[in-house]
């Protein structure tokens, strides 16, 4: 996310039409800045620093060599760790190729192939990414259909690049006690289905440990809600990203040393009085004029991201754990109907107590962009200035950031 990405994309196009020397070029460089990260994280100890690491860990684990597990965001990572698989984002993947703006390679890859433009980029990028021959290690692609239909033949196709069945949870868009009932026995069933397929029993304990992680995790965000709300800890926009990878897809023990950290500085945290915002939906992965705009040392703060916070009145319970992850897919406040997203933005709104929300409507994401209106009426009847932002998360070029300047000027200009 910074002139130095982009610096050493530029290193690796050099290399592209030489494959495997280009790939190990990546993956030297992904593997050095994780070491710089790591450092980093265990001198200062703080909660920003350990959510970068752990957020480029997971983009890392696609070029280790090591065995992984390709999933999107919302697919139950827990489940995994019985089978010693390390979870990769293919959204991810798609945004680490952005941040180094190299995501045309992978865009142009996938449109070769027959995909729409008017696809999301996300699935365009991750799937070019495949269909490159860049990640190799998958020995298993999963997905949920949940907040995404295109998830389902993106995931199908990705599966059969790699020659493996895809795993596939459909989600109901309900949460009853049928709903729960149906995607806890998909998800028994996935880990027979693995526990076939690789040859591997399920490991119960390394299942139940990873829940246990995850409990405390998400127990201690829960108590510390409330004075984050009132003295937000400070972080660049695009660590907002980096925060909703880490738990959904690596909620390990660098993410709980995370939130210990954040622990310790809420403790110490001077009061700050900046302009603060809601941030909706995702934000350019690519280094823009938003970063600056708000960044952690800005007098603009984007104080809570909508996505980083969906799961958390989620409650482990290790003794029913497939009937709790169930839960968890179901209790996304963004699976349900548009009222019950604008609700549980605005108790953000209303709990980070923020001077504006800013809505960004990623290009191709029907789901999210085609409620913009009524969230807007919403926080207009609340007086709570809102802004709708179009772009791309993935394709740098898709706008100029002189767009983005001038629009969010104008709206910091009204709030005052």
């Amino acid at each position: 996310m910074s002139k130095k990405s982009v610096a050493y994309g530029k290193f690796v196009r050099y290399f592209w039409k030489r494959p495997k020397l280009a790939k190990e070029i990546l993956k030297l460089g992904i593997k050095l800045e994780l070491a710089r990260r790591r450092v980093v994280a265990n001198i200062k100890n703080d909660f920003a620093s350990w959510v970068d690491s752990v957020a480029l860990s997971i983009v890392s684990s696609a070029f280790e060599g090591g065995k992984i597990a390709l999933v999107n965001l919302f697919f139950p990572v827990e489940i995994m760790a019985g089978f010693d698989l390390k979870c990769v984002s293919a959204e991810g993947l798609a945004g680490m190729l952005a941040a180094m703006h190299l995501e045309d390679l992978a865009l142009n890859r996938a449109e070769a192939m027959g995909i729409s433009k008017n696809t999301c980029s996300f699935h365009r990028a991750g799937l070019g990414l495949n269909l490159l021959k860049m990640v190799s290690n998958a020995k298993v692609v999963a997905a949920t259909n949940a907040l995404c239909d295109g998830n389902v033949p993106i995931f199908k196709t990705i599966a059969q690049i790699h020659g493996l069945d895809p795993l596939i949870v459909d989600v109901p868009r309900t949460f009853d006690q049928s709903s729960v009932h149906s995607v806890s026995q998909q998800l028994e069933g996935i880990v027979h289905e693995l526990e076939n397929e690789l040859n591997q029993s399920f490991n119960y304990s390394k299942f139940e440990e990873q829940l246990k992680i995850e409990s405390e995790i998400f127990g201690t965000l829960r108590e510390l809600y409330p004075k984050l709300c009132e003295n937000p800890v400070g972080l660049h926009l695009y660590q907002h990203v980096n925060l909703l990878y880490a738990l959904h897809v690596r909620p390990d023990v660098h993410m709980l040393k995370a939130v210990r950290a954040l622990r310790k500085q809420l403790d110490s945290n001077a009061p700050t009085f900046k302009k603060r915002f809601l941030w909706m939906h995702l934000s350019p992965y690519y280094d823009n004029v938003l970063n600056d705009i708000f960044s952690k040392d800005s007098q603009y703060s984007v104080v809570a991201s909508e996505l980083s916070w969906d799961w958390l009145n989620w409650k482990i319970d290790v003794a029913h754990p497939f009937k709790c992850l169930a839960e968890k897919i179901l209790s996304n406040p963004l699976l349900g109907d548009v009222e019950t997203r604008a609700k549980f933005a605005l108790q953000l709104a209303f709990d980070f107590k923020v001077d504006g929300v800013i809505h960004f409507n990623h290009f191709g994401c029907k789901q999210s962009s085609g409620s913009v209106e009524i969230l807007k009426n919403a926080f207009d009847e609340v007086r709570i200035p809102f802004l709708s932002l179009d772009g791309d998360c993935v394709d740098h070029t898709s706008a100029s950031s002189e767009q983005y300047k001038t629009r969010i000027q104008a709206f910091l200009e009204m709030i005052g």
